[in-house]
């Protein structure tokens, strides 16, 4: 059985004094008919600010907006009026010296016996709003850089999106940040080193912007900044540069000076814009403009951008589906031995069979293939058609039972890590010959990748596939990697040949290539071969062998049976008489 409560004031007293809320009965002057210990602690210097505004000498009450209040707002007036607070109150009481409380405040009329008028109950809730306000600075604020999150961001584009509708004549920017490189960052310094970084670009944006302007990072190395006001697109132009310059300071890293650039976006507003996700994605494509061009700087968005966005999103889902349709074919081109003229081989390049754009060349879509992953799907497809067309070619036409197929592979395909499995059961499907089967990579595949690729190459060279380095000299340029992984060729790029004879520095370049290949035992291959001079002077600097349009183009399967049956017709023609 609960025992009876005791009816001696010292026992109510005691119990009063060890809670933490103020507790306070006025009478009808308004003066102190009781308060407990908690009520001066919370409330220095006694009730006067609960019902006196603008008091300085203790503290003062504001309304949750920091408002002060006005006489007949305060706490213990309106109790005293009978306007009595059932439901808790919110209100700010800051104090001097500078500090804050946030109170809440209930008043019902005394229900007890003496000279009461009104009970006060006041509770210190500053510990829970500043949970809150964490909380909410998290939800907003990047925890990395301390600025504005994405969502923050978003939340005033729309804001100044509503805005600028009432004033349909102001110019606002929308400028968005991509760091160029930062995955290099992260993965040779490690991402502790790549957070420094993100922490130090955000210090440096600010710097430059001014304060009326929000900056945001987006999320990963992607960063935006809102300006409100501008005078004209300059100013956009402006601050873009500036931006630029900043980040292109140099990082001190791990005691070692690191340089990375940006990309800079920019989408003029308010325009049309209905919503701040089409205003960030205008801003977005934009910046992806400049994303493979290292001497420029920023791109500002235009209608015609939003054209090509719509034609690449419609590009990449028409690829998804080519492949289960079909739709892709490989044209081959003649690769000729350059003191002769004679075919050894051919280049398979993929062809896209559009159901409404017609044959697509590759520069139409394998951007796209890359960005989004299906050039590895489409990679295996190439290499397996043209193994298959060419021993399909060997069983009709035996003349061809020495020539090579050369087949490109992407980087994407040299992270999978059973590349070589699959490569030698494409082999075994086709029954084609290894020997006859050339591999061709990028420069910036070996760099990527340098300290996982070597054994990869030389299982595939076991097999007896040539490997080919393709572009050369268009990439990194490191001789260094000729020596660690085994390739059997290099191929030359166009942009050495064209005007190699008018121009000395492209002369000397492509006669060093040359003589590398010989001391490496390397065979050379030299693209884009187009005129009748650009063939002599490889022929004089005794180059083995090239493609180009002045011996042939790429030709579909039905030109290169054409072509074969010609040349077995000549040669019949030819055939000496007993």
């Amino acid at each position: 059985m609960p025992q009876p409560l005791s009816t001696q004031p010292e026992f109510y007293l005691t119990v009063l004094s060890q809670l933490s809320e103020a507790i306070v009965v006025i009478d009808q002057a308004g003066g102190i008919v009781f308060c407990n210990p908690a009520t001066e602690a919370l409330l220095p210097g006694g009730l006067e600010g609960l019902a006196v505004p603008n008091k300085t000498t203790a503290y003062q009450v504001l309304d949750p907006h920091h408002r002060p209040l006005v006489a007949a707002e305060l706490p213990l007036n309106r109790a005293l009026s009978g306007q009595h607070l059932n439901n808790e109150e919110l209100l700010l009481v800051m104090a001097s010296p500078p500090c804050h409380r946030w109170v809440t405040v209930t008043s019902c009329p005394y229900p007890g016996p003496g000279s009461g008028h009104s009970l006060l109950t006041l509770r210190d809730i500053s510990a829970s709003k500043q949970r809150e306000a964490t909380l909410i600075a998290q939800a907003f604020h990047d925890t990395l850089t301390g600025l504005p999150n994405r969502h923050l961001f978003m939340d005033r584009l729309s804001h100044a999106l509503a805005l600028a509708h009432e004033h349909p004549n102001g110019l606002m920017a929308l400028l968005f940040i991509d760091l160029n490189r930062f995955k290099v960052i992260n993965d040779n310094l490690g991402h502790r080193v790549g957070d420094d970084v993100l922490v130090e670009v955000g210090s440096r944006l600010q710097a430059i912007v001014p304060p009326d302007c929000t900056i945001a990072r987006l999320g990963g190395d992607e960063f935006a900044v809102l300006v409100e006001d501008i005078a004209t697109s300059s100013s956009a132009i402006d601050l873009a540069e500036q931006l630029y310059a900043a980040i292109g300071q140099p990082f001190l890293l791990l005691s070692q000076e690191v340089y990375i650039s940006a990309s800079i976006g920019i989408a003029l507003g308010p325009a049309t814009y209905q919503s701040a996700g089409e205003w960030l994605r205008d801003a977005d494509v934009a910046m992806y403009q400049i994303k493979d061009k290292p001497n420029q700087m920023w791109h500002i968005f235009d209608s015609s951008l939003r054209m090509q966005q719509n034609l690449r999103l419609q590009t990449e889902i028409d690829l998804r589906q080519a492949l289960a349709k079909g739709e892709l074919r490989l044209h081959y081109q003649p690769i000729v031995t350059i003191s002769n003229q004679e075919i050894c081989g051919f280049e398979a390049l993929v062809r896209w069979q559009h159901p409404t754009r017609g044959l697509l060349p590759p520069g139409e879509f394998i951007h796209i293939a890359e960005a989004t992953g299906l050039i590895i799907p489409l990679g295996w497809w190439v290499m397996t058609e043209a193994c298959r067309q060419m021993q399909a070619w060997t069983t009709t036409y035996p003349v061809m039972a020495g020539f090579t197929v050369s087949v490109n592979m992407s980087s994407k395909q040299f992270s999978e890590h059973n590349l070589a499995t699959k490569i030698q059961e494409i082999i075994v499907k086709t029954g084609f010959d290894a020997h006859r089967l050339k591999i061709e990579i990028t420069e910036g595949v070996l760099i990527d990748h340098s300290d996982t690729i070597i054994k990869t190459l030389e299982q595939i060279k076991a097999m007896g596939i040539k490997l080919l380095v393709d572009d050369f000299g268009t990439g990194y340029s490191s001789l260094s990697y000729l020596h660690r992984f085994p390739f059997d060729c290099l191929k030359i790029d166009r942009s050495f040949i064209e005007n190699a004879d008018q121009d000395f520095e492209k002369l000397e370049i492509l006669q060093s290539v040359v003589r590398l290949a010989w001391n490496l035992g390397l065979d050379v291959v030299a693209e884009g071969i187009e005129t009748p001079r650009h063939y002599a002077q490889l022929k004089a600097l005794r180059c083995e062998l090239g493609q180009g349009y002045l011996f042939s183009r790429p030709l579909a399967p039905e030109a290169v049976e054409a072509m074969i049956m010609q040349k077995l017709a000549h040669s019949l023609d030819h055939t000496p008489t007993v």
